[in-house]
């Protein structure tokens, strides 16, 4: 733990510390996920991730992950924090950037449905393949629903989004069968 009360003071300290490597294989992760959103969600022909505003989304992240470490004392951040302080980040910074503008009124929120994007695939796949049983389909939309209206309208911040993946995970285990 020797670094672990530590915070850097400017991005270049941050960067020597993390290691540009480990830096630029996160950025090309993330951009590689949004990417695949983009494509998947139909925005091809109008959207694209602006790698200069994902990047610095990226690296406020990490200095929330420092200042998190540091006042935990901790060396390791737990995976659905990470997702959270992530996806607060994008919610924030909006990295997914309209190249051409469209009538179609779920454009206007695409950051927000890129946030809701990686969120899921953290609570549904968690490393592994997954799929909802059909029974559960209304109760899956309904909650997409409801994480979409808060993304768009409320004050996102990586506790209540954390909060958010949690509370979805543990509903899983003591979800009742239908």
């Amino acid at each position: 733990m020797e670094n672990v009360n530590y915070i850097p003071t400017d991005y270049a300290e941050m960067m020597h510390i993390i290691g540009e490597e480990k830096f630029y294989e996160r950025f090309q992760e993330i951009k590689k996920t949004a990417d695949e959103f983009i494509e998947e969600a139909g925005y091809k022909e109008n959207v694209e991730c602006n790698e200069r505003i994902l990047m610095h989304a990226l690296l406020d992240y990490w200095v929330d992950i420092f200042r998190l470490k540091e006042f935990h004392e901790i060396e390791r951040v737990r995976t659905d924090k990470i997702f959270a302080y992530l996806i607060a980040w994008i919610l924030k910074r909006k990295p997914l950037q309209f190249i051409r503008y469209t009538e179609d009124e779920k454009d206007i929120f695409v950051n927000e449905r890129f946030a809701l994007f990686l969120m899921l695939n953290e609570q549904l796949l968690c490393g592994q393949k997954q799929f909802v049983a059909g029974e559960n389909q209304d109760r899956l939309d309904d909650y997409i629903d409801l994480v979409l209206y808060y993304f768009k309208y409320r004050e996102c911040n990586p506790q209540v989004i954390e909060l958010m993946i949690e509370s979805f995970k543990m509903g899983t285990l003591v979800m009742p069968e239908v």
